[in-house]
């Protein structure tokens, strides 16, 4: 371990208070214990890494004397950032949630672990209460949840899916923000009918409008302190319906040919006007931006896939849009840019100085492209060599494991070569050796 990280930890470790007590803590000891692990965090500026053994003993240091098995899932939530993070204390907190599982705590525990991308896990513990046990004003954030679960996984679902049509909120805005938007996706990946997918999108963009309606009017009539929460209620729900008019807000997504996205510049200087310049090859889509932490640091892992599909028909591209500035990650910080020609300019430096070994390229949409159905980045989707999307909602840092599954299978479709598998590329090097 480097001496350094470990008199820094040390320093932190020695000023953060414990609580040495079997009862679970406080909503006050709970920001304080998070705000210790967020002093070190800062501390070490761009060089952080969250496989710091500084950080993890910063963690540690904080959960000590709390016992997992005396707390409640809010309490696990509200301490999530500490003991999520800590390869010492994950598994035990882990352990704890599934056990949470087992009580009427179930649809808490469940949808966390569907947050961690336990998906089996969570499956395991909904199952058996079905639809039926969850309350109405719940069921947004399982749809929400259940995005992340696989064809195979929903498919047996459908019915049941469908029927959650005349469980949805009317008029209501904020019950409409978590999850419901979603709803049409969802059921287009557990490959309900077309027909019946549009008629249920009808209603839920009715309802929705009627909900703006509503809180349009409240805007009006309200008193003063309670217009301005109207008003972005109503604004919300307007951007919510630009999304259910787009191709992934309609369920139409997948399978479907890839949006349209125009080109304005590359890195490659390719005339790449839009995605038919690259049809007849996977093209992996990375959406991202340079003020982005978590898309710059999984640009190893795309890195990572680049080089393993070196001579492949495969196409790694990221996808952003002007943002007005390029922050650089080393002394220059954020620079600001005089016009969209010294933006290019600049991220064609920002490219070389990263070692991003893919093409990225600026599109007229906005990076947070609602065809895509984009809520935040990293993002990434997975266009077919037929020029359909055949996956979306993936993230860059995924296990490689799984992105060489997807890729080589819509290859082996094509009837395009591909790469051995990853399993099967490191039995054969370890033969080798």
């Amino acid at each position: 371990m480097n001496p350094t990280i470990t008199m820094t930890a040390a320093a932190f470790v020695l000023a953060c208070p414990s609580f040495s007590h079997a009862a679970p803590p406080t909503e006050a000891e709970i920001k304080e214990k998070t705000a210790a692990a967020m002093t070190y965090y800062r501390a070490q500026g761009r060089d952080f890494s969250l496989d710091d053994p500084g950080f993890h003993a910063v963690l540690d240091a904080q959960l000590m004397g709390v016992d997992p098995g005396e707390c409640d899932m809010e309490t696990i939530g509200a301490m999530q950032m500490l003991w999520a993070y800590s390869p010492n204390a994950k598994p035990l907190w882990m352990a704890r949630i599934e056990e949470a599982g087992a009580g009427p705590e179930w649809l808490d525990a469940s949808l966390m672990l569907a947050s961690m991308g336990e998906n089996d896990k969570a499956l395991a513990i909904a199952t058996p209460h079905g639809f039926g046990e969850v309350p109405d004003d719940r069921l947004g954030e399982v749809i929400q949840a259940m995005g992340s679960l696989s064809e195979e996984q929903l498919i047996p679902m459908q019915g049941e899916l469908v029927l959650l049509v005349d469980r949805m909120p009317d008029g209501d805005a904020s019950m409409f923000m978590t999850g419901w938007p979603s709803y049409p996706e969802l059921l287009g990946k557990a490959m309900v009918e077309a027909d019946r997918r549009r008629v249920i999108h009808a209603r839920l963009v009715e309802a929705m409008k009627r909900g703006m309606a509503k809180s349009e009017e409240l805007a009006k009539t309200a008193p003063e302190p309670l217009v301005e929460g109207h008003q972005r209620a109503a604004s919300r729900m307007e951007g919510t319906l630009a999304f259910l008019s787009g191709p992934a807000g309609r369920g139409e997504l997948i399978g479907y040919p890839a949006p349209k996205v125009d080109f304005l510049w590359n890195s490659e200087g390719a005339d790449w006007k839009d995605f038919g310049a690259l049809e007849g090859k996977v093209v992996v889509l990375d959406f991202w931006a340079t003020w982005c932490g978590p898309c710059v640091g999984s640009f190893p892992q795309v890195r990572e896939l680049v080089e393993y599909y070196d001579g492949y028909d495969v196409v790694v591209l990221g996808l952003t849009s002007e943002q007005g500035s390029v922050i650089f990650r080393d002394d220059r910080g954020k620079v600001d840019a005089e016009d969209f020609a010294g933006e290019c300019a600049m991220m064609a430096d920002y490219a070389k100085a990263m070692d991003v070994t893919w093409p990225v390229a600026f599109t007229k949409q906005d990076v947070f492209n609602t065809d895509f159905g984009i809520k935040g980045i990293p993002h990434v989707a997975i266009i077919a060599p037929d020029g359909k999307v055949a996956y979306n909602n993936l993230h860059p840092a995924d296990p490689l494991a799984d992105k060489v599954e997807k890729i080589n299978g819509l290859l082996e479709k094509a009837g395009l070569k591909h790469p051995p598998s990853v399993k099967e590329k490191a039995a054969t090097e370890k033969s080798a050796t």
